[in-house]
């Protein structure tokens, strides 16, 4: 496969400092480039991202021209050349998509659509055109392109339930308290608040299988919810039972018979 099959092409056009841009700007979209990748990957694999860039070319010259490179650390079948040019294509399909025919891919999740709003200039701030190439196809994300994806992801429908799943990762702070779960079924992953008081609680859940209540937040078009605020929190018994746990259990397993005239019992039958 030719290398350039698995490359991406990010073009920035700066429209202020006589078309220059600035260092600070140029960092934060990259980052959010890489976010929508991973997230597109995460959409795909259903895993978490394997993906790594190089960069290939970079001219300073307006607009701001990079070329990446997409590798895969995975040991398995994410390995494979085609996996990565799968990845940096399906990015680029989507937002044509999006763009061109004002609807959503037909595979998609809230998490991966708000990281292509981010890669877009909010309505404050015009000063950066993002075009972004796999292969011979392109799309420009500037304004018009959020306009789209905003009513195309359309508004929140508020229930309340509950998700089961893992928390894998969780942020403490006071202004920004969040928590990510994994659930067994359905999404890839939902992000959770939770009040204050309930800290001590969502920190002692880390990687444990729990069960969340609380308001759930879904889209129109997705069945299942992509946030929740939680109320409660259940820790289930995930702890390993041995042996000895089971002694016991069962005291009228074998009738009459004692144990070992039950086993012999039922090697005779063999």
């Amino acid at each position: 496969m030719a290398r350039k099959d698995r490359t991406i092409t990010i073009q920035l056009l700066a429209f202020s400092d006589g078309g220059d841009l600035r260092l600070d700007a140029f960092l934060e979209e990259m980052q959010k480039v890489k976010s929508a990748l991973r997230e597109t990957e995460r959409l795909i694999s259903r895993k978490e991202p394997s993906l790594y860039f190089r960069i290939k070319e970079m001219h300073k010259s307006s607009p701001v021209h990079v070329v990446l490179e997409a590798f895969s650390d995975a040991q398995d079948e994410r390995a494979e050349l085609q996996y990565a040019s799968y990845v940096v294509r399906s990015l680029t399909t989507n937002l044509r998509i999006i763009a061109n025919k004002k609807r959503l891919p037909s595979r998609m999740e809230v998490p991966v659509l708000e990281a292509y709003r981010d890669l877009t200039p909010s309505q404050d701030d015009h000063q950066l055109d993002i075009t972004i190439q796999a292969g011979k196809h392109s799309v420009v994300l500037n304004q018009r392109f959020r306009e789209i994806l905003d009513q195309v992801i359309g508004k929140d429908e508020l229930t309340y339930g509950s998700i089961s799943g893992t928390i894998e990762a969780i942020n403490l702070h006071d202004r920004n308290r969040r928590f990510w779960i994994y659930p067994t079924i359905g999404p890839s992953r939902v992000i959770g608040k939770f009040r204050s008081r309930d800290r001590k609680l969502f920190a002692s859940a880390i990687d444990k299988y729990v069960t969340v209540y609380g308001r759930l937040r879904y889209k129109t078009w997705d069945m299942h919810p992509y946030a929740i605020f939680a109320d409660e929190i259940h820790v289930h018994d995930t702890k390993s039972v041995t042996l000895y746990d089971l002694k016991g259990m069962s005291p009228g397993a074998t009738g009459d018979l004692s144990t070992q005239e039950y086993i012999d019992q039922i090697r005779d039958e063999w």
